[in-house]
């Protein structure tokens, strides 16, 4: 990648972090179901494509442990080959649907995706050229009810959010059930397989976010940067982009709570 700029279409704010902006009207114009408009955990489109552009070239194979709602699809418009693993059947059957619209739209592009449904954790290594992915959180899938509605809330806007994670968090096996202590255990794991499934001088780029417990921020960004230079990966870049921010952070913010406004972009290289 050499001097190649990050993003460089895209602003900056007074921290230096990316400002990508909102990607509704881009996700809208090309394969992707209604559902994933209204998830909250969708990885933003110009961020992805940023990433995209910075560490690939058309013919190579990208892979998302954590396919999620299949932003990565995109990478299969440019020639690129793509890979989507997930453990939850409501995240692969989305794919799917997302595939079926893309097959229609382009064909040549579609049969350029691979989507499996199973543990990243069984089925790693699969040889790829780069990893681009946004892994889940400790027991941040571990919704366990939906909520009542409070009789002074505007709108169902919580209730449809338990609903929808519900649907996305069945599989008990599910890394974003487990508690801190399991949870670094497995990705540890799942790191160590990354760096396995990479051809020499491939990349990982783990897109993440600093939560707040207790008042005080948890660096999550400290912990995969260590974890990921203990499997091998060398610190490629580190850039960080302003986060829109979703329901759940604008209703802290109202009620007076501290929240993460940045989200950092960690890219790392399978250097031997």
């Amino acid at each position: 990648m050499g001097s190649k700029k990050f993003a460089p279409e895209f602003p900056r704010d007074s921290n230096g972090w990316i400002v990508f902006g909102r990607d509704q009207k881009e996700r809208k114009n090309l394969f992707f179901p209604e559902e994933v408009m209204r998830h909250p955990a969708k990885m933003n489109f110009h961020l992805e494509q940023s990433v995209i552009e910075y560490v690939a070239e058309p013919g190579q194979v990208l892979l998302d442990p954590f396919g999620g709602t299949g932003t990565l699809m995109i990478a299969a418009l440019q020639g690129m080959r793509v890979i989507l693993l997930d453990i939850e059947l409501g995240y692969h059957k989305l794919q799917s649907e997302a595939l079926e619209n893309l097959t229609k739209v382009d064909p040549e592009a579609a049969g350029r995706v691979i989507l499996l449904h199973g543990d990243n954790r069984l089925l790693l290594p699969i040889p790829c050229n780069h990893i681009i992915t946004s892994p889940p959180y400790a027991q941040a899938m571990n919704i366990q009810r939906v909520r009542t509605r409070r009789e002074d809330a505007p709108d169902n806007l919580l209730v449809d959010e338990d609903i929808r994670m519900l649907e996305y968090s069945k599989d008990q096996r599910n890394i974003g059930r487990l508690n801190t202590f399991m949870y670094n255990q497995n990705m540890e794991k799942v790191y160590k397989l990354c760096y396995e499934s990479l051809a020499v001088g491939g990349t990982l780029t783990i897109v993440i976010k600093d939560r707040i417990h207790d008042g005080k921020r948890v660096y999550l960004s400290k912990w995969v940067d260590r974890v990921c230079k203990q499997a091998g990966f060398t610190l490629d870049r580190w850039e960080k982009w302003k986060t829109l921010g979703h329901a759940f952070t604008k209703i802290a913010r109202a009620q007076g709570k501290e929240t993460v406004l940045d989200e950092d972009i960690m890219i790392y290289r399978r250097s031997t």
